[in-house]
């Protein structure tokens, strides 16, 4: 007979653990990160320093302009002071930037070279009017060519336009003067003359005359320029005569 013994239970099924739960760490804002705030700090350090560097550099290069302009003032009022002289005794400033020399000259050899044969020209006022101009033209010359021009620019930093305005100007200057005294005894040479030698030289006078007043403006011209680039130029009043010294 059979015994009856207990039955057998189920064995239970082992349960897998799922994943273990991985930390993971709150991301800061990027306004509350450190490292954010010293990059920011850095470009703000080199920015500072980048300012005071340009500031320096732009106060020091105000400060050798100003310095430069200072010098062009001087050399140019020197330079004015030296001319301007010399102009007041052969003409007078036509405003705003223009200069009218021997205009008696020019008048008399117009007067020459127009002249009719039944009614010529006073030969003692035409000698007396070139005499006159000769010597001025002379004197003028004299005094121009003494101006150092050289001395007053030379070594000081100024530009190449000024300084060409400066040696232009006396140069053509010193031209001008050279051919107006040309003029003026060629002048009296025709006062003296009669007829066809008369009327000739006349017109040699004219064409000399023509080219000595071209180059005086443009030596005028080039005078004006350089004050102008020194900030020191100042067009004469109309109706008023001309300055005798540096502006």
């Amino acid at each position: 007979m059979a015994i009856k013994g207990k039955t057998k239970g189920r064995s239970a099924r082992a349960v897998t653990r799922g994943p273990k739960p991985v930390y993971q760490p709150v991301k800061k804002p990027l306004l509350a990160k450190r490292e954010f705030w010293l990059v920011i700090l850095s470009i703000l350090g080199v920015m500072v320093v980048v300012g005071l560097v340009a500031g320096f550099i732009a106060e020091r290069n105000s400060s050798a302009q100003d310095e430069l302009e200072r010098r062009m003032r001087a050399a140019m009022s020197s330079f004015q002071g030296q001319v301007e002289p010399v102009l007041t005794t052969i003409g007078q400033a036509q405003p705003p930037a223009g200069y009218q020399v021997f205009t008696d000259l020019s008048t008399a050899v117009d007067d020459l070279v127009s002249e009719e044969p039944d009614a010529p020209t006073d030969p003692k006022a035409l000698t007396q009017t070139a005499t006159g101009a000769a010597t001025s033209a002379e004197t003028a010359l004299e005094a121009l060519r003494a101006i150092d021009e050289t001395e007053l620019i030379r070594g000081k930093g100024f530009s190449e336009e000024f300084v060409l305005y400066v040696i232009n100007a006396k140069g053509n200057l010193v031209r001008a003067m050279t051919l107006y005294g040309e003029a003026a005894k060629l002048l009296e040479l025709a006062a003296d003359a009669q007829g066809a030698e008369r009327a000739e030289l006349a017109a040699r006078t004219q064409a000399i005359l023509k080219v000595a007043t071209e180059i005086f403006d443009r030596g005028y011209s080039d005078y004006v320029e350089a004050q102008s680039a020194a900030g020191v130029f100042v067009p004469p009043a109309p109706g008023l005569p001309a300055p005798t010294g540096a502006s």
